[in-house]
């Protein structure tokens, strides 16, 4: 198999779920590893070394109003008050097209930090930015 040319993965080729459901009304997906890290200083003013501290996870979602909408009947249906308070897994599944490989990443324990609506004139449709945090990131599995 040749790894290095394989076909790129496009916009149709991934699926989305959110909380086990397939997302249809998605724009968008960022989702990352981080680290803190800080310069070590001792004599000098030159660091001696590059300290490590704890990870973190990020994630973006970008849905329309429909989605987010439906977000927060499941939530008053699951007895709390809104999006706001689920903690929910999210799956990204990169479809098998040609010889690129099925894979699939886990992002587990999300939880949205904010929401907010806004329109514009002229829109024609309202996409919101949910800015997340997450347990982990269970990368490619396939």
């Amino acid at each position: 198999m040749d790894f290095f040319n394989s076909k790129e993965c496009e916009w149709a080729d991934m699926e989305v779920t959110l909380a086990g459901a397939v997302v249809t009304k998605i724009r968008g997906i960022k989702y990352k590893p981080t680290v803190n890290r800080e310069h070590l200083y001792a004599s000098g003013n030159q660091p001696i070394a590059i300290q490590s501290g704890n990870r973190g996870y990020e994630v973006e979602i970008k849905i329309l109003k429909g989605c987010l909408d439906d977000l927060n009947t499941a939530a008053v249906a699951a007895g709390v008050q809104d999006l706001l308070d689920l903690e929910f897994d999210v799956t990204v599944t990169y479809k098998k097209k040609g010889n690129r490989l099925l894979r699939t990443d886990v992002i587990v324990g999300v939880q949205v930090k904010e929401f907010e609506y806004g329109w514009e004139q002229g829109a024609t449709s309202m996409e919101i930015t949910l800015p997340c945090l997450a347990l982990r990131i269970n990368p490619a599995k396939g």
